[in-house]
């Protein structure tokens, strides 16, 4: 390997402090030792790296662009870091979890907090994603359960229903169809609409939604996530579908569609890998808190 990893560390605590005797400074070694390397480095890449002006050392575009894939290695290195450390206290000690992000703040964070609470010694790894990364996650080990806010098939993959909800629209306040009780598809035919994509199983929904109802409804910006539809709903660029999970709690008049677009919310986890005690605990905390908001599935089967 041409660039060693002692190199990527020099190297990135010089492009974040500037200087030789700063990037000293923040790896404890001395100044020496660190011009010596980044010389060394220059050298072994071939590259020009850093333009020696005024006793600092301004990067060069190469050295900008070395830098921000250095930061990602270094990133994944500190997880890496923390999983070793978590599995030095017991496998039992770490809990990874993703899950669909419109089900991030109103569903999965409070169960979370329920379950540090119940087990505070317990590290918890999450992170949001797109269901098209979920199957890759369970599967290679990076996650030990998703929570989809949509069913999936995968002939390796056991699929748990545990909750259901709808699609509604977000209104900005003071629109004209905020008034209304229940909004139609055929309502939102003049308005600008933040649609998601339609390559993503919520943007196919009201995709073939709208086909149904024959409308067609003029998108004037995609998005991947509730969240982002749901900021430039409430700074009134326009209207959104979204479920309504990620609806819970917004500044926006959130209203029914008369259409109903029902969805049913999911635990994903690998036939291959049973759930763990901590996975099934988090899997009663979202199903508690599914309860909390009367969207839960009676006939759920959860992991004891």
């Amino acid at each position: 390997m041409r660039f060693k990893l002692r190199q990527m560390e020099v190297f990135r605590a010089v492009m974040l402090t500037g200087s030789i005797n700063a990037a000293s400074k923040m790896l404890y070694v001395s100044q020496p030792a660190v011009s010596k390397l980044v010389s060394h480095t220059e050298t072994t890449l071939g590259l020009r790296l850093f333009e020696r002006t005024k006793g600092r050392l301004v990067p060069t575009a190469e050295a900008q662009a070395l830098f921000r894939e250095v930061e990602q290695v270094y990133q994944a290195a500190l997880r890496v870091d923390e999983f070793a450390r978590a599995l030095s206290l017991g496998p039992a000690s770490l809990l990874r979890v993703s899950c669909s992000p419109s089900l991030a703040m109103s569903i999965v964070a409070p169960a979370i907090v329920e379950l540090k609470r119940q087990l505070p010694g317990l590290s918890v790894d999450w992170h949001t994603t797109l269901m098209a990364e979920m199957p890759l996650e369970v599967l290679s080990k990076a996650v030990d359960v998703a929570v989809s806010s949509t069913p999936m098939e995968h002939e390796h993959l056991d699929v748990v229903p545990f909750m259901r909800g709808r699609m509604v629209c977000a209104v900005p306040p003071g629109h004209r169809l905020a008034d209304q009780q229940r909004i139609a598809l055929a309502d939102l035919v003049d308005e600008p609409m933040i649609l998601f994509r339609r390559d993503i199983p919520f943007g196919t929904m009201i995709a073939q939604a709208c086909q149904q109802a024959n409308v067609e409804l003029q998108s004037i910006v995609d998005v991947t996530r509730a969240d982002q539809a749901m900021a430039l709903v409430k700074g009134g660029l326009g209207l959104a579908i979204v479920d309504e999970f990620a609806a819970h709690g917004q500044d926006c008049v959130i209203r029914p569609l008369i259409e109903e677009l029902e969805l049913v919310s999911t635990f994903v986890y690998s036939k291959f890998s049973p759930p763990s005690h901590n996975t099934a605990l988090l899997m009663q905390a979202v199903y508690r808190q599914a309860q909390r908001m009367k969207r839960h599935i009676t006939s759920a089967s959860l992991p004891a």
